[in-house]
């Protein structure tokens, strides 16, 4: 489920190729830089080229399996190190994800909550 493209330098970027459940939520909070002085009056200009990331809490239900393989994909990206991930009807774009919940619904049926924030690193 998991497929990959090598990188310049040799590193591999991995594909997070799972389908989210539908109903996830989408964020984005502009990073901004702002100047203050006297009197109130401030300025305020964005924080670099790719200064509003998404970020997407999304769930994906699945057996006991496949959530210990999401799980696995996760941990092995430590929170550091971004994937490729495609929402369905938006463009393939480089995420990281630091945070992830577990949950047990019944014998064999899990959920996977995560949160995962867009990065605009270097490379494929």
């Amino acid at each position: 489920m998991v497929a990959s493209t090598t990188l310049s330098g040799g590193d591999v970027a991995e594909v997070f190729s799972w389908t989210p459940l539908f109903g996830g939520a989408s964020s984005i909070r502009a990073r901004v830089k702002e100047a203050r002085f006297g009197d109130g009056y401030g300025q305020r200009v964005p924080d670099g080229i790719n200064s509003m990331p998404r970020v997407r809490k999304l769930s994906f239900a699945a057996g006991q399996a496949e959530a210990d393989a999401i799980e696995a994909f996760l941990i092995r990206h430590a929170g550091a190190r971004w994937f490729w991930f495609t929402y369905p009807g938006a463009v393939r774009c480089k995420m990281r994800c630091a945070e992830w919940d577990r949950s047990y619904l019944s014998a064999g049926e899990e959920v996977i909550s995560a949160s995962f924030e867009q990065v605009f690193d270097p490379g494929e």
